[in-house]
């Protein structure tokens, strides 16, 4: 009895210990990544400010006379995206590759960069959900979202990133990987913020319109399929009937 309790006294001890190995490293993630989305996404404005004046954007509200077209709401809207949901899932998921191919081998490093690359859409998708409901839009309008925005930047990501993850993975000790990602990702989240934030503001009617374009290149798609299929068998059988008469 006393010795199960004992053991049971280490178990805690060691698992506290644990979670205070992680309290730093996850501490130090999440101000890397939120100080780079929201650098991102007032370079993303800034960028944009000259659209801005010439639509005359009543959408974008600033609270600053000294950066009239800096969007405080929009950046609060991606800084707390990035920290209470893009933070922890990067966290989360390097912790994850880690642990499943541990090591600084070339093969290893193959291995978690092609995990990351796979993991990819899901954090696309928990960026577009969150800053579609952070903007008081419905969970439908963040569906349409992913299915018109998801594709595109998923193959955006996958030309700047790859070599990113080799240098983190070959490189940078496991507790600063997300930090340094953070870093690197500044450029990446200007694009982020912009496609999050190109059909947000837009209303329902527009949503609309894109679904409906959306089924019109999908029936487009199908129809031509369909076509290269028929297409196909004529050649399947023509090369039949030769067979034959031979």
């Amino acid at each position: 009895m006393a010795l199960a309790a004992v053991n049971t006294g280490k178990a805690v001890m060691h698992t506290q210990r644990g979670w205070r190995s992680l309290i730093k490293p996850y501490l130090l993630t999440t101000v890397g990544i939120g100080t780079s989305v929201t650098l991102g996404d007032f370079i993303c404005q800034y960028l944009e400010r000259n659209k801005k004046i010439k639509d005359n954007d009543s959408t974008s509200k600033s609270f600053s006379s000294v950066l009239p077209w800096w969007d405080m709401k929009r950046s609060l809207v991606m800084c707390t995206s990035a920290t209470f949901v893009i933070a922890p899932w990067n966290f989360t998921l390097s912790r994850m590759i880690e642990r499943l191919f541990p090591g600084r081998q070339n093969i290893q490093i193959v291995k978690k960069m092609l995990t990351n690359t796979l993991f990819a859409p899901v954090g696309i998708c928990l960026v577009f959900i969150s800053v579609t409901l952070l903007n008081g839009r419905s969970l439908q309008e963040a569906k349409a979202k992913i299915k018109n925005d998801m594709l595109k930047t998923f193959v955006t990501g996958t030309c700047y990133w790859p070599f990113i993850s080799f240098i983190n993975f070959r490189y940078i000790p496991l507790d600063y990987r997300p930090f340094v990602g953070s870093l690197a990702g500044a450029i990446w989240n200007i694009y982020i913020s912009f496609v999050a934030h190109n059909t947000t503001v837009e209303n329902s009617n527009n949503t609309r319109q894109i679904s409906t374009e959306t089924k019109t290149k999908t029936n487009f798609l199908s129809e031509t399929i369909e076509k290269i299929i028929l297409v196909v068998r004529k050649i399947l059988n023509t090369s039949d009937h030769n067979k034959k008469d031979l």
